[in-house]
């Protein structure tokens, strides 16, 4: 075998190699399909990395209980087009005895608003939420398909891709940054 022969096989491997490797990051990032647990209620939940994420679809309407470890804020995206472009978030923390609740759409592949800061109407109806033993925990209801521009469908019964962060210890605000975050589908 001549010089060149055993530079190909060694560049294919490395190819084959390079090639195997972006399909296993990629995996990882998007978080694959997590096991979902019922509940007597009919609640389907599934775990992620620390997050907890319940859901149970009631008519037109999903409703969502989202907790994570942290005594900071908690939040949950919806079908993304582009990373976090595109998504329906979220996102809230427990100050005391308050719940606070914003509902933001995904304006970049990085970023997110507030709804009402782009000009349309928040969707979310905040249903409870508490700080307990160093948890964050969020309920509420959004409708599956209100049909406004600053909205991903949820849609029954097909796969969805949820995005999900939490930020750290005492992160009470919309705006400071995540300490985790990850993604996953699921059929809702």
């Amino acid at each position: 075998m001549n010089g060149t022969g055993t530079s190909e096989v060694g560049e294919r491997r490395i190819v084959a190699l390079a090639l195997v490797l972006l399909v296993v990051a990629a995996g990882a990032y998007a978080g694959g399909q997590p096991e979902v647990s019922v509940d007597d209620d009919g609640m389907k939940s599934v775990e992620a990395d620390g997050l907890a994420f319940e859901w149970r679809i009631d008519d037109d309407e999903i409703e969502v209980t989202i907790s994570a470890p942290t005594t900071g804020w908690v939040s949950v995206g919806f079908n993304p087009e582009r990373r976090m472009a595109g998504a329906t978030y979220v996102i809230g923390y427990v100050d005391g005895d308050e719940v606070h609740v914003r509902h933001d759409y995904g304006n970049a592949p990085t970023a997110h608003r507030s709804v009402v800061d782009l000009g349309g109407t928040s969707r979310i109806r905040p249903t409870g939420g508490r700080e307990a033993n160093g948890r964050t925990e969020i309920s509420f209801r959004l409708p599956l398909d209100p049909g406004d521009e600053f909205y991903a469908p949820i849609v029954p019964g097909s796969e969805n891709t949820i995005i999900w962060a939490y930020g750290s210890d005492g992160a009470k605000s919309f705006t400071a940054y995540h300490e985790r975050r990850g993604s996953f589908t699921v059929e809702l």
